[in-house]
């Protein structure tokens, strides 16, 4: 909280009235903030964070704790209508509630759409495992509703999928297993030949190479060797570096994802709070730039005018032995089909744009190849938005560039691989 105070004031924060109104607008909007940065995918180190800050990021092993619990429902006493501009008020408990008439259907529609977003904020934490997901569960009361109950429910017919450990059962694997003889602590001597030492070595080797047979790959990760190839040859030109690892790029996403986009209304006061939750107060004019460039686009004025329009949309497919899976940052619906937008924060110029389209090919096409695949609907167009300067640039030869990444996957994805 006082690193947080002192990041406020830094970004021009005056006085605590203010601070406690910005500390109640991160919990309000506690699904869009993004929490400050953290180390790099690469260093060895554990990461400790809520579900909201890993979005966007990928690791090894991930252990999701806290979802034995129901989520809270119900809990807000005045409820606004977006669409009226209707307010309506509950006080009480159900028993003794005073409220106003059109109170408990809005209720029950909040709850609905709170249920969703917690949908989504699961599906996010627990798509953030590469190799291993180990999920801390326990046997649910009779009727819970918690995450741990869901998920277990989902799990229930594909025992291929997962392998339930009991504290009970580890503990007997500590125990010593003897192979023979009365006294338990002396191991069987033929196991200590040389012949089972190469068998136990090549066991070994090939339970590890099927093991870390990854499941899934992620969109981004399709490029990521080209990319890794670039950077090896020049690293020094920024756009070379990417946004994932930039706290401007992440704020940028998280302001489109969340202000009106027919209006830009709320940028500045979205940017201010990015800025401070990644720990870039002094570039709060750069972020709010950037998603003004965004707003007035042509491609993103096309999507409002759809009127069918999401944001931030998980995608997953099968491919191969596996899944191909992603994150669309604007996807809307025309006539002729689905548009894919991608926004991109790198620094970039005229002539550069054609090589840096090539670095992401896979990555557009393989969003395009799993939301088509998803729906069932063509995907006529794939745009990638770039931001600085703005340039709207069509992903060429789509059907190829589909093509390609389904087959990219499937390569990383195949079992021969291993």
């Amino acid at each position: 909280m006082v690193e947080q105070a002192g990041q406020f004031s830094r970004a021009g924060g005056g006085t605590l009235r203010a601070f406690l109104q910005w500390v109640d607008d991160q919990i309000s909007e506690g699904a869009r903030v993004t929490e400050s940065p953290v180390p790099e995918s690469d260093e060895d180190a554990v990461r400790v964070m809520t579900i909201h800050g890993a979005k966007g990021l990928e690791f090894p092993v991930v252990i999701l704790t806290g979802i034995n619990s129901a989520p809270a429902r119900g809990g807000n006493p005045v409820i606004v209508d977006r669409g009226s501009g209707r307010v309506e008020v509950g006080v009480g408990s159900a028993g003794e509630r005073f409220a106003t008439p059109g109170f408990e259907e809005l209720a029950e529609i909040d709850n609905r759409m709170s249920a969703a977003e917690h949908i989504r904020l699961m599906y996010v934490a627990t798509t953030r495992a590469r190799d291993h997901l180990v999920l801390s569960m326990r046997r649910p009361a009779k009727g819970a509703r918690t995450s741990a109950a869901v998920i277990a429910g989902y799990l229930e017919n594909h025992g291929d999928l997962w392998e339930a450990v009991e504290l009970s059962e580890m503990a007997m694997l500590a125990e010593t297993q003897p192979a023979g003889g009365d006294d338990p602590r002396v191991l069987d001597e033929s196991l200590h030949s040389t012949e089972h030492l190469d068998q136990w070595v090549e066991d070994r080797k090939r339970a590890l190479a099927e093991l870390s047979r990854p499941q899934f790959v992620a969109a981004t990760g399709l490029s990521r060797a080209y990319r890794d190839a670039e950077e090896e040859q020049d690293s020094s030109e920024p756009w070379r570096r990417g946004r994932a690892g930039t706290s401007v790029g992440r704020a940028v996403h998280a302001v489109l994802q969340s202000i009106d986009l027919a209006t830009g209304a709320g940028v500045e006061h979205r940017a201010r709070a990015q800025a401070v939750a990644e720990g870039v107060p002094d570039r709060e004019d750069e972020i709010v730039r950037l998603a003004q460039v965004a707003v007035q686009s042509d491609i993103v004025r096309r999507a409002v005018a759809s009127q069918r329009i999401w944001r931030e949309v998980p995608v997953a497919a099968p491919v191969g032995d596996g899944s191909l899976h992603g994150f669309i940052d604007l996807l809307f619906e025309e006539e002729n089909g689905l548009v894919v937008v991608d926004y991109k924060t790198d620094a970039v110029t005229e002539a550069q744009l054609p090589e840096v389209i090539d670095r992401y090919r896979l990555q557009g096409g393989a969003y395009a190849h799993a939301i088509g695949q998803i729906t069932g609907k063509p995907v006529q167009e794939v745009v990638f938005l770039y931001l600085q300067p703005k340039s709207e640039v069509a992903l060429p030869n789509l059907a190829d560039a589909m093509n390609e990444a389904r087959a990219a996957a499937q390569l990383i994805l195949s079992a021969d691989t291993a």
